[in-house]
Formats: structure tokens, C-alpha cells, sequence
């Protein structure tokens, strides 16, 4: 039996638009891409609200990896639905239009159960919301979060509170500078370090991983790929599937280890990369995420 990890966050269509075409309210949120990552190393278990209109088919993908929905909400009117556009090159999105629905009211009460969970993943939501899920979890052995340049302007007092109550903090570069004002990465991770969190990775995106913590700083590539489809989510599939691994180990929280998640990290979203939605993540083969960490193993080697 694996360790549970409680993934909080948001489960919602995506539509998207890029070189390779356009997908048409497909499964997305933060939620889906990290429970989804997540459920390779650990049992993940699904805490989020979404509307009547999520059918079946919709949480297909999470049934087959067998992430607990017994958290997911159902309400009455629409689910969150993003849409938004790609450049050429896939790294920057322009986003068409968000609409919030049900998840505008999202209030995440926990389960006797939930609040047992050893370890916990807080995506991409309100940091009101995160600091409510941690004080209903009772005492987690590892809590990562995750966060965007919009609760950095509007709530970065309540992301500071996060922080302090945070192990391992995931963030992108842009969102790295936001923060602390610093423009070199080090130095910026350093001024999260001071905030409170234990350990901070910021994505890189296209150029991988960067690691600031007290037990040393990291920098990896990305797994190299010829053929990239859709980007969206591939961060979301970066922290959960770390945040998986690490709680799988009965000892998180050395370099090795943390080392080690990043590389899965780079690897899964490899997967999620390759698709629109989670269609190729949900459905990887056996074998499939060893190979690759084989060989992105051979690739930093030498």
C-alpha cells in the first residue's frame, strides 16, 4: 500500500489552442495534472468542487489510476473552465478567458480521514484556501504548495503564512522575482528560504529545475523531447509527481532524495507534454517512467 497524498486544488475543462490545433473542454486544473502524476508513487486523494456538468467520461482518467474522488464536490451550476492560447514555440500562454463557476465558492472541508493524510499537496488556489487545509490536516510528514503570480499580487501576506507551514514550495522563475524582487534565482530562492519555507524549487519550464535549499542548490535540465504537443499543466505534473515520490520514502528530506523527485518530476511532465489534457500522463505503460529516468540518468552522466 502507498502513502496517501491529499492534493487540494482545481479540477476543470481546459480549452486550447496551439500550433498542433485546439482541444475543446478537455480535463484540466491542478489538480488533475498532480493527483494524476502523483498516482504513480503514492495514493492520491482528490479535493476539489466541480459542477453538474462533469460526466463520467470526465473523471475517467482518474478512476483508471485509481486517485480517490470521495473529496470531489459536486455543485450545482458549471465547472472552472480556462481557455487559453500558445505561441509557436509553446512556452508562453495567452489566456482567452477564465471562468471560475462553482469553483468561485470552493471551500475545502476536510474528512476525519483526510485530516489523517501524511502527506499533503496545496496546488494553484486561493493561499486562504491553503492555510484552511493546513489547519485541518493533523500532522503531515511532508507539505509541498504550490502558487501563481496572482495570489502574489493580491494575497502575499497569506502566502507568506503558507510558507511558513510549508516543506517543499514550487514556484516558476517569473513568480520566483515577483516575490522577493530579486532577479537571480539563487538569491530569490534564498529570500523564500527566509520566509519560511524549507525547501523551494522554482520551475524553469523549457530549461528544467532549479533547487534552494539549506542542503544545497540543484539545477537540472529537462528531459529532452523531440515532439512537444501541449505544455499546459506540465508544472502541475512537476510537483505532483515529486511530491508523490517523496512521500513514498520513509525519509524525505535529504539532498539525494529531493534530487531524485526533481528528476521524476522532469521525467513525468515529460509525459504530460506530450498530449493535450492527461490523455498520454493517465496512460502510461509499465516500464515507460523507469526507461526514461534511465535514460535522462545516461543524459546528465558523464
Amino acid at each position: 500500500m502507498k502513502n496517501q497524498v491529499l492534493v487540494v486544488g482545481s479540477v476543470a475543462f481546459d480549452t486550447v489552442e496551439n500550433a498542433h490545433g485546439r482541444a475543446e473542454r478537455v480535463l484540466g486544473g491542478a489538480a488533475s495534472y498532480s493527483s494524476i502524476s502523483a498516482s504513480y508513487f503514492a495514493d492520491p486523494a482528490v479535493v476539489a468542487v466541480v459542477g453538474t456538468d462533469f460526466a463520467a467520461k470526465d473523471s475517467a482518467p482518474f478512476k483508471k489510476r485509481g486517485v480517490n474522488l470521495d473529496g470531489l464536490q459536486v455543485k450545482e451550476g458549471k465547472t472552472f473552465h480556462w481557455g487559453g492560447s500558445y505561441d509557436k514555440d509553446l512556452k508562453n500562454a495567452v489566456t482567452k478567458f477564465t471562468d471560475l463557476n462553482v469553483f468561485q465558492d470552493f471551500n475545502p472541508t476536510l474528512t476525519p480521514e483526510q485530516k489523517e493524510a501524511k502527506a499533503v499537496f496545496l496546488a494553484n488556489i486561493d493561499p486562504e484556501l491553503q492555510l484552511s487545509v493546513l489547519k485541518q490536516v493533523k500532522n503531515p510528514k511532508l507539505v509541498a504548495c504550490d502558487t501563481m503570480n496572482y495570489w502574489i499580487t493580491s494575497k502575499r501576506d497569506a502566502i507568506i503564512k503558507v510558507l511558513k507551514q510549508t516543506d517543499l514550495f514550487f514556484l516558476n522563475e517569473a513568480e520566483a522575482r515577483q516575490l522577493t524582487g530579486e532577479y537571480n534565482l539563487i538569491t530569490a530562492g534564498k529570500k523564500i528560504l527566509k520566509l519560511g519555507a524549507e525547501h523551494v524549487i522554482i520551475k524553469l519550464g523549457p530549461n528544467g529545475s532549479m533547487l534552494v535549499s539549506k542542503l544545497g542548490i540543484v539545477q537540472f535540465p529537462p528531459y529532452i523531447l523531440e515532439h512537444v504537443y501541449d505544455t499546459t499543466g506540465a508544472g502541475d505534473t512537476f510537483g505532483g509527481g515529486a511530491t508523490g515520490y517523496l512521500a513514498s520514502l520513509r525519509k524525505w528530506d535529504t539532498l539525494s532524495a529531493i534530487k531524485r523527485a526533481m528528476m521524476i518530476g522532469n521525467v513525468m511532465a515529460s509525459f504530460a507534454i506530450e498530449s493535450f489534457s492527461v490523455k498520454r500522463l493517465a496512460n502510461i505503460k509499465e516500464g515507460e517512467i523507469e526507461k526514461r529516468l534511465q535514460d535522462y540518468t545516461s543524459m546528465l552522466r558523464f
